[in-house]
């Protein structure tokens, strides 16, 4: 049984480190004040190009999924769909999907490094600069394309000074809800076993993610897209507002645990 420290902790993006809560509709009209708004701001503008408005709240319900996923489950649901073939007068193939995800790559990494949603939330910078200083890795994953990651990763640290030690491919590895994100920054990182990670995630599929790995999970209910009820539907370890609040977390609770013999999995405290 694995009793020693924590060795890295694994963050999501949009909702977790940057694109948190805001109200920006004087730039876009269908705003909904809330976080996460890179992919739907890119899905929107790529289904406008098809002559289709599809509102935000359609756009958020597949949200952690790897984007082409993403796309798939909206040209699925029944109302898109419709709109679709009433708009190109047949239904949507596989090529369709092939065609709109290519719009959506070069369109989202523009619009996820605009100097808005690019902003690391309160916190996050203190956050990875405390938990370096305790000799722990930075990991980072995302449903993101790599066009997207990689330009706010490159944002992230010209602009704000916050690295990550390691990045999961979301290109290669099958992503949320399974472990695979996880394992393939562990692996990077040479990091194990689970017990020794924490994984920390605005979304419902990302705790999943690192439920389904074996890492200590913390939802952030306040910085993100999913709020306190649908992050405790997901049994995380830990429920706290923010990144902002992880290193103080790790330090005094999910530590001491360690050190005890406890192991994670065994649903959310507050």
């Amino acid at each position: 049984m694995y009793a020693g420290p924590i060795k890295l902790v694994i963050l999501d993006i949009a909702g977790t480190v940057c694109d948190g809560h805001q109200d920006l509709s004087h730039l876009y009209s269908n705003d909904d004040g809330r976080a996460v708004k890179g992919p739907v701001i890119a899905f929107e503008k790529i289904f406008q190009n098809y002559k289709m408005d599809v509102d935000w709240a359609t756009i958020r319900k597949p949200m952690g999924v790897f984007k082409k996923e993403h796309l798939r489950k909206l040209l699925e649901d029944e109302d898109v769909a419709d709109q679709f073939t009433k708009m190109q007068g047949r239904d949507w193939t596989e090529d369709d999907l092939e065609e709109m995800f290519a719009q959506f790559r070069p369109t989202v990494a523009k619009v996820v490094v605009t100097e808005e949603l690019v902003r690391p939330i309160d916190g996050v910078k203190e956050c990875v600069d405390q938990l370096r200083a305790a000799g722990i890795k930075i990991g980072c994953d995302t449903g993101y394309p790599k066009e997207a990651y990689e330009a706010i990763y490159k944002t992230l640290a010209e602009k704000h000074g916050i690295e990550f030690d390691v990045t999961a491919d979301s290109e290669s590895v099958p992503g949320r809800p399974s472990p695979f994100l996880v394992y393939d920054c562990m692996s990077k990182a040479n990091v194990y076993p689970p017990e020794a990670v924490v994984k920390g995630d605005d979304i419902e599929a990302g705790v999943h993610e690192g439920r389904t790995s074996g890492a200590w999970t913390v939802g952030f209910y306040a910085s993100g897209d999913h709020g306190y009820e649908r992050l405790l539907s997901a049994r995380p370890d830990y429920l706290i507002p923010s990144a902002k609040y992880l290193p103080e977390l790790i330090f005094t609770e999910i530590q001491p645990r360690l050190m005890r013999g406890e192991t994670p999995g065994r649903g959310s405290r507050p």
